[in-house]
């Protein structure tokens, strides 16, 4: 059960990738021909292909489901507000790896500005119980929108995990203060972005969700773009 679990894990991540290496028949004439080399593994990997279809539907229905919830304007965005494609950047102010995707990002929005990319704020390395990054960020977008491209300039700016004293700093620097004050309904749409992470099978951040397409960890922009235009 454990080969076949990591049979079906290893296939899924490779699947999720974009493919940007041989063409797909030549992969399958490959792979058939692995096969006939390898009987022995034949049994193992219709069960785990057989499980990696079913988890990739219900993938898809739940991102059918959360779509409402994923294009809600209490997220954060960047690139047009209705954009012609979409994508969710699953997301942390403390992971250096989030920090150095976000500036791909903002290149991809200038250069293709008729797409929108959704932030999902997932406090992995801060947590939801408390003041975070992620709530104070979501609380100057809900109720001072005009400062949140400075305040999330400087959030990202800052190496390493951020903490109350390097909040304090940027919203006194910003004079955004009163927005550290985490409303309930900050908390529980935070909790309701963590659900979804679980949900969605992801291990960490960043991630990039577009179609039924998740890219894992940090990608470089060309292929990003890549993957954009395969989609455009």
């Amino acid at each position: 059960m454990l080969k076949q679990l990591t049979l079906a894990l290893a296939i899924s991540s490779l699947i999720s990738l974009p493919a940007f290496a041989a063409p797909q028949d030549k992969k399958i004439a490959e792979i058939v021909e692995m096969l006939e080399g390898n009987p022995q593994v034949v049994d193992a990997l219709h069960e785990s292909l057989g499980m990696y279809i079913k988890q990739q539907q219900q993938f898809s229905q739940l991102l059918e489901s959360s779509d409402k919830y994923l294009n809600d304007p209490s997220h954060t965005y960047m690139g047009a507000e209705n954009g012609d494609f979409t994508l969710i950047n699953v997301t942390d102010f403390s992971c250096p790896y989030c920090k150095k995707l976000d500036a791909e990002l903002e290149k991809l929005v200038e250069n293709y500005p008729n797409i929108k990319v959704v932030n999902l704020y997932v406090p992995l390395k801060e947590g939801t119980d408390s003041l975070n990054s992620a709530a104070y960020a979501l609380n100057v977008w809900k109720n001072d929108r005009e400062k949140f491209e400075q305040v999330n300039e400087l959030l990202i700016a800052k190496p390493g995990v951020h903490n109350m004293t390097s909040l304090m700093k940027i919203a006194q620097k910003t004079g955004t203060t009163d927005q550290l004050n985490v409303s309930d309904e900050v908390k529980k749409q935070l909790e309701n972005n963590y659900t979804m992470f679980n949900a969605l099978g992801l291990r960490g951040t960043p991630a990039l969700i577009y179609g039924e397409q998740v890219i894992p960890g940090y990608v470089p922009y060309d292929q990003l773009e890549d993957a954009l235009k395969e989609h455009l």
